[in-house]
């Protein structure tokens, strides 16, 4: 799967960076990539986790959230703290060569409109991009495992909704160290490609990732839940049985508590180093609040409804409706975390600047 002139524009200036076709097409298939069999389970892996993925449970359907929304935010906070600067900097040499420029010898006069020229064309693209990285776009990217008619219903950045046969879909592990990956970052993930009757990739997505401690296991974990509740009879009563929250996504914006809650994990599973990385969590939780709140949630086609619709006496419906809510600890921990990094951030600035005020 070469990429293309497109493939670019859309990571580039249309920023879909986040749950796309293009990003996965970009990455391509990585040296260790085992196939998962759906049939069988996971070795190692004795149950199917939520681990902060699963929206809502029941008989018909298991919606999961794509794998990028741990880190949403994170990207976008990077584009900020670069496009603020950049604009007033596009200002000040503005108003020098529109109002200055006759006191200014002409070497210099030419220095300042290649800068400019350099920052518009460069340096201006890669800072709205970070920025419409995660906002400005979907709060989320759903997808819907179809239990009863074997159908994967997916939003994507750059194809909107997909729909795909899941016994059609060859699920893999892609594997990759720090050093491998062309990011500078380890890379450890369940995707998924499609071909056509041809045997071209017609669709190849990254489906399942879990950013923490567990890494890999957490993310199988994921998938031994999808897999068994698309395969086994009980599936959908092992999901409902599932000791972990459901995520407070359906149909909604996600909450200042839970936007912290998952900041916090994000950065770190232990407390101890959740309190050390404090100063992260508040980046991460800035970030990730301002871009839920200036993202639209996604609303399902009224087909995708339709097959989905799940039956009025069902027993095993688990979602936000009747989810409990989170505990005092769960929500005062992550504030506290947060509101700590933002003191420390305050108080790194005022000994930086306060020769200046």
């Amino acid at each position: 799967m070469p990429s293309t002139a497109r493939d670019l524009y859309n990571l580039y200036i249309r920023a879909n960076w986040g749950f796309s076709s293009t990003l996965s097409k970009i990455r391509g298939f990585g040296k260790h990539s085992p196939s998962l069999a759906k049939k069988q389970k996971v070795p190692g892996i004795d149950a199917g986790r939520f681990n902060d993925s699963v929206i809502a449970v029941n008989s018909t359907f298991l919606e999961v959230v794509d794998s990028g929304n741990r880190w949403r935010g994170i990207h976008s906070t990077f584009g900020l703290m670069g496009a603020g600067p950049l604009l007033f900097g596009l200002g000040v040499l503005l108003y020098i060569l529109t109002h200055k420029s006759g006191e200014i010898p002409l070497p210099i006069i030419i220095f300042f409109w290649l800068s400019l020229f350099i920052l518009v064309v460069l340096v201006l693209p890669v800072a709205t991009t970070l920025v419409r990285w995660d906002m400005f776009r979907k709060t989320h990217y759903p997808i819907r495992f179809n239990r009863i008619d074997r159908k994967v219903y997916a939003w994507s950045q750059d194809m909107g909704v997909v729909t795909m046969n899941w016994d059609d879909i060859h699920f893999y592990q892609s594997k990759a160290s720090a050093s491998e990956e062309r990011r500078g970052m380890g890379r450890e993930e369940v995707r998924g490609y499609v071909k056509d009757a041809d045997g071209n990739i017609q669709h190849h997505l990254v489906f399942f990732k879990y950013e923490g401690a567990k890494m890999m296991r957490g993310t199988l974990e994921i998938w031994e839940l999808v897999r068994r509740y698309m395969e086994e009879p009980d599936g959908h009563i092992q999901a409902y049985r599932v000791d972990q929250r459901v995520l407070a996504l359906e149909g909604r914006r996600e909450g200042f508590f839970d936007s912290l809650v998952q900041a916090t994990r994000v950065m770190a599973d232990s407390p101890i180093f959740q309190v050390v990385f404090a100063l992260m969590v508040a980046w991460a939780g800035t970030g990730r609040i301002l871009a839920k709140w200036t993202c639209r949630v996604p609303r399902w086609p009224a087909g995708v409804e339709e097959a989905c619709r799940v039956a009025p006496d069902d027993p095993y419906v688990r979602n936000r409706h009747n989810e409990r809510p989170l505990k005092a600890g769960e929500a005062l921990w992550p504030l506290f975390c947060f509101l700590l990094g933002w003191a420390e951030a305050l108080t790194i600035f005022y000994f930086l600047f306060r020769g200046y005020f």
